[in-house]
């Protein structure tokens, strides 16, 4: 009797541990999340903006070579006239890897203090950064960093004549990419 109870013991406890590491490697230790969010303002820039400004970014993966996104912008202080993915951490300045608008993949920003911005973005539209490890067209390296939360959204204000300037044409707002673990 003692061995069947222990043997039952022992197959509830194999049971829950194995049950323990799914719920544990649930959206976390996989890394495949395909949504993405960001809330935008000035104190996610680098430096800090103070500003009335604020946005949200949206993405979804819905294929293996793309990405649809929404950006919203409101109550800019200037006109928007860029908007981009980074690869960078959280206060931390990093180089341009895909253009959501304003660039030569992407329409114009919509323009004035508010707007949406609805797109795609795929392997022609990723410009990088080499010196970050992302090379142009290399859609896996900035899916790869934005399941990593190494990335952020940023909307440029002023105007795009050269050099660029006003507002914030350095960026006026901006938030950390972070992908969302329930949607498998």
């Amino acid at each position: 009797m003692r061995k069947v109870v222990l043997l039952g013991l022992a197959v509830v406890v194999g049971v829950l541990a194995v049950s323990a590491v799914a719920f544990a490697d649930r959206g976390h230790g996989k890394g495949d999340s395909k949504s993405f969010s960001a809330r935008l303002n000035g104190w996610e820039e680098d430096p800090s903006q103070v500003t009335t400004g604020k946005g949200s970014f949206r993405a979804k993966v819905v294929s293996a070579t793309r990405i649809d996104f929404k950006l919203t912008y409101q109550d800019l202080e200037g006109p928007a006239f860029m908007a981009h993915i980074h690869i960078g951490s959280r206060h931390e300045s990093g180089g341009i890897s895909a253009w959501l608008c304003g660039g030569t993949t992407q329409p114009a920003c919509a323009p004035g203090p508010d707007g949406t911005v609805e797109g795609s973005i795929e392997a022609p539209d990723i410009t990088g950064p080499a010196g970050q490890g992302v090379e142009p067209g290399n859609f896996v390296d900035l899916l790869r960093a934005m399941r990593k939360g190494e990335t952020y959204t940023n909307v440029h204000t002023g105007s795009a004549g050269p050099p660029p300037s006003g507002r914030a044409p350095g960026g006026e707002v901006r938030g950390q990419n972070r992908p969302k673990h329930h949607d498998h």
